[in-house]
This record gives structure tokens, sequence and C-alpha cells, in this order.
């Protein structure tokens, strides 16, 4: 594996749980059991929503980059069911969805980073491409699943 490789697993990483405050995982990991499921008024999606399209998005990339490429939004295997009953059970079920995009990336050889695959709304990108649209998924639904547990227990301000 090069150093470029390396970089983007990291860049990943962090994203998905290097970053104790800003990462999808920590922000997971502060949602009670009676938050999982609460909507807002006028909202639509839940948390749990949210945790299920994460785990969708890095099912359906690693399937992307790695596999066939024919896993969409719409395959049943991405509901989350009783992987995702509970806030603790998706965070395994979205770790086991990351291990499988780290293996696929760990693989690659000198320069695979510049190999281009389908991406899910048509067309092809290079892999490292792939994996910076999927740190920002991970950073921007983790902002989304932050604010709806702030709102969902009451404590949406700032600190300072």
């Amino acid at each position: 594996m090069d150093d470029r490789t390396r970089r983007a697993i990291a860049r990943l990483d962090e994203a998905f749980e290097g970053d104790a405050a800003h990462s999808l995982l920590a922000n997971l990991a502060t949602v009670r059991e009676e938050d999982w499921t609460w909507l807002p008024p006028g909202g639509g999606r839940t948390i749990r929503d949210l945790a299920e399209h994460a785990h969708g998005a890095k099912r359906m990339y690693a399937n992307r980059m790695f596999g066939d490429g024919e896993l969409t939004y719409g395959d049943p295997s991405l509901r989350g069911g009783d992987a995702a009953a509970t806030p603790e059970a998706a965070a395994a079920w979205l770790r086991a969805a990351h291990a499988a995009l780290r293996e696929g990336l760990e693989a690659l050889g000198e320069g695979g980073l510049d190999a281009e695959r389908p991406i899910p709304w048509g067309g092809a990108a290079t892999l490292e491409t792939l994996v910076d649209q999927l740190v920002r998924h991970d950073l921007y639904h983790a902002g989304e699943l932050n604010h709806l547990r702030a709102l969902a227990q009451g404590n949406d301000a700032w600190s300072w």
C-alpha cells in the first residue's frame, strides 16, 4: 500500500471514528435509546434513519469500489432491522461496513487510488474521489445526527 492510500484511509477513519467531537461514531455515541426513533416536529428522518443511510452508503460504495457495482440504495439488505435496533447495535453494524471499505483500500497496490469505478448516480470516478465523497458523507451526517440528538435532548445551544 502506498502513502497516498494510507492518507486516504486515515481521512476516512478520522471522519468515521477518529475525531472525538465531529466523527460519525462520536456523535452516535451521545444518542440515548429514547432519541433513536424520535422525530422532531415537522421532521422526516430519525437518528436511526440517518444511521441506516450512512451504513447503506458505506456498503454501496464498497460494492461500487471493490465489488460488482450492482448494489443500490433500494436493496433490502441495506435496511437495519435488528442490526439497527439500538444505537449500540447500529454502531457495530456501521463498523462492519467501514471495515469492508478499509479492507478494499488496504488491498490496493501502488497507484490504486487512480483506478476508476462506477459511482452510484452514474458515470465513474477515481477511488480517491469516492473516498473523499465518503469522508464528506460521514461528516455531513454526523452533523445532522448531532443536531437531531441535541433537539431530542433539549440541549441545542452553543456552549459559549
